[in-house]
């Protein structure tokens, strides 16, 4: 195995269940961004379901889409993020 010395540093390998519930997905992803500072609504409804389906839960995966998302954002001077952006973040990472 060629990264043997770093799998014996490994003491804990968790692996984190998808975050299905639309409830607890919309909460995670709203504390998340209010941790980083958001103050107004970033994500509809319906984007938030479409960042949910996209990302099957998975908060890394939701991740990187807003992440794209707000780099296709930032030239266009948008303060929202619209659902077609967000497809459009979501095709640009397949």
């Amino acid at each position: 195995m060629p990264y043997a010395a770093l799998a014996s540093r490994i003491q804990v390998r968790i692996r984190l269940a998808p975050v299905l519930e639309r409830e607890r997905f919309t909460a995670l992803i709203t504390h998340a961004l209010k941790s980083a500072g958001c103050q107004h609504t970033l994500l509809s409804d319906s984007g938030l379901e479409l960042l949910r389906h996209a990302s099957k839960g998975f908060p890394r995966q939701a991740g990187n889409i807003l992440h794209t998302a707000l780099r296709l954002a930032v030239p266009k001077g948008l303060n929202h993020l619209p659902d077609d952006l967000l497809q459009a973040a979501i095709e640009a990472l397949r």
